[in-house]
């Protein structure tokens, strides 16, 4: 049981220092034939961002997520996916303040019905009508 503290010990420092190193840099991006969940980009702190194949070219979808990465980068491993959470579980997903905050290319109305938007081709980032399903 010592031996496995200490193994995580040693593993959480090895995490946040990394993670301090990665905060100062910017995001590497990774082009994948396919993102998880019907979604076209995802930002992974502290890995970096994954974008889809056909998307690797929409620098309205990587300006998105590059607000992502400023906001890890701001609240650190642990701040960024405890506020984004946080903020999923009370707002849902297209109106949490820090998606809200990646949309500032979109219209008022697409800020706070992406999803919508983004599967009837009429926000500025994407268009998928596959999109969070």
């Amino acid at each position: 049981m010592k031996n496995s503290i200490k193994i995580i010990g040693a593993l959480t420092a090895i995490v946040f220092i990394c993670d301090l190193k990665r905060r100062k840099e910017p995001p590497r991006i990774f082009v994948k034939d396919n993102i998880s969940g019907g979604f076209n980009a995802k930002t992974v702190p502290p890995i970096g961002i994954f974008i889809s194949k056909s998307q690797m070219h929409n620098s309205n979808l990587i300006a998105h997520e590059k607000v992502h990465w400023k906001q890890y980068q701001e609240l650190g491993l642990l701040g960024f996916y405890s506020k984004y959470l946080t903020e999923f579980v009370k707002y849902g997903y297209d109106n949490m303040p820090m998606e809200k905050q990646a949309r500032e290319i979109e219209s008022d109305y697409c800020k706070v019905n992406y999803t919508e938007c983004v599967k009837k081709g009429i926000a500025k980032t994407v268009s998928n009508p596959n999109f969070r399903v």
